[in-house]
């Protein structure tokens, strides 16, 4: 082989040993730099992972504690409450003002509340007092599970208190308090009697979703009251006016066929219902009406009775009218005619028995009069007799 042919042969493998140690290079060099992006890439992933865990954990696992700030509300806090996983498990004790009763603990939303109920968020409880004397009203609340909730004793007048919602229940969902006619209580509603409420529950239907349907309120005021949806087949609740119509009071609700409607009543469709107002009081006929409309005045008039009889001091004797301080024995020595065995004329002889015999008398007569007078109850009124009398109307 020539020289030259040498020289290039070298030059070759030079050239190819060269190009294969920069193409080592560039393998190495790409080699780390994917290697880097796999560890960021972990890295990042990782990082990722462990706030999601954190937060997994936070939502779902470590549960949030709510706190329950107490307002003494005028009294002495002596107990403070005790809280377990947000489920109220002692109650706050505090000493009322003087002359003060410890009525019940409400939350900041006005709602009583009691031991065994869960926490849904941070809240505020103040005591409620009312004065120890005057006449008390209690309010009773069924809950339709086995949850007994306190009775709620206030003073005749004030305003209605609510306990909070019934704990969960199943799949349950608990919609309002009502009354036994259905209507849904409100807080702002004045108590004056004992009254039982009870709690509300929608149940839903098992395996299909069942039609719920539209009931709208036409109060026949200013007032406006949001609709609310009922279950198609379900009983009514009704919400209660607010607003006064002038001096009538709400009776309850009209179907579209003037028909009231009770708890009782089903719901079919949806529907407008309008509200029944009437008279505070319902008096009865011919009978005028106070200016308040709770008594009215009556007249009656009747015919004087007129009857025959004896005027005072004479006494009726077998049908005539005598005077008994005129009177002797027929057979007496103060009798004229005695031995005649005759009354004086202007007397009349009757028989009177006393003791052990009987005795004849006469006595000084005169004629009988027509008199006219009024039964009892009535007054004369010129040529009538008339009575007056004030009525207690019906409240409704």
């Amino acid at each position: 082989m020539k020289d030259t042919e040498k020289e290039e042969v070298r030059k070759i493998v030079e050239e190819t040993i060269e190009k294969e140690k920069v193409e080592t290079k560039e393998e190495i060099r790409k080699e780390k730099k994917n290697k880097k992006k796999v560890i960021k890439t972990a890295l990042i992933v990782g990082a990722i992972l462990i706030v999601l865990a954190v937060l997994f954990f936070i939502l779902f696992i470590r549960k949030p504690k709510y706190e329950v700030t107490l307002n003494n509300g005028g009294g002495i806090i002596t107990k403070n409450i005790v809280v377990e996983d947000n489920v109220v498990k002692e109650m706050p004790e505090v000493t009322p003002p003087k002359d003060k009763v410890l009525v019940t603990w409400v939350n900041k939303k006005n709602e009583a509340v009691r031991e065994g109920i869960t926490l849904e968020d941070d809240d505020s409880w103040t005591p409620l007092f009312e004065n120890a004397g005057g006449e008390k009203v209690t309010l009773k609340f069924v809950s339709g599970t086995d949850e007994v909730i306190p009775d709620i004793v206030l003073e005749k007048g004030s305003n209605l208190v609510l306990p909070t919602k019934p704990n969960k229940y199943k799949d349950w969902s608990f919609l309002w308090w009502v009354d036994k006619d259905g209507f849904i209580a409100l807080i702002d509603t004045k108590v004056n009697q004992d009254t039982t409420y009870y709690a509300y529950w929608w149940k839903p239907e098992s395996g299909s979703e069942k039609e719920e349907v539209t009931i709208k309120f036409n109060t026949g005021t200013e007032e406006k009251i949001d609709s609310i949806k009922l279950l198609k087949g379900s009983n009514y609740v009704f919400p209660i006016p607010t607003k006064n119509n002038g001096k009538k009071v709400f009776k309850g609700w009209l179907d579209e066929s003037g028909s009231l409607l009770t708890s009782e009543s089903v719901v079919e469709k949806d529907i407008t219902l309008k509200a029944k107002w009437v008279d505070p009081y319902t008096c009865p006929k011919d009978c005028t009406p106070s200016e308040d409309g709770k008594t009215c005045t009556k007249t009656d008039y009747k015919d004087k009775e007129v009857s025959t009889g004896c005027a005072f001091p004479y006494v009726n004797k077998e049908g005539h009218c005598v005077d008994e301080s005129y009177s002797f024995s027929m057979y007496g020595s103060d009798n004229p005619y005695s031995d005649s065995g005759e009354c004086p004329a202007g007397y009349y002889n009757y028989t009177e028995c006393f003791g052990m015999g009987c005795d004849i008398r006469c006595a000084r007569e005169v004629s009988m009069e027509t008199t006219s007078s009024c039964p009892d109850g009535y007054e004369v009124d010129s040529d009538k007799c008339k009575k007056t009398e004030t009525i207690e109307c019906t409240a409704n």
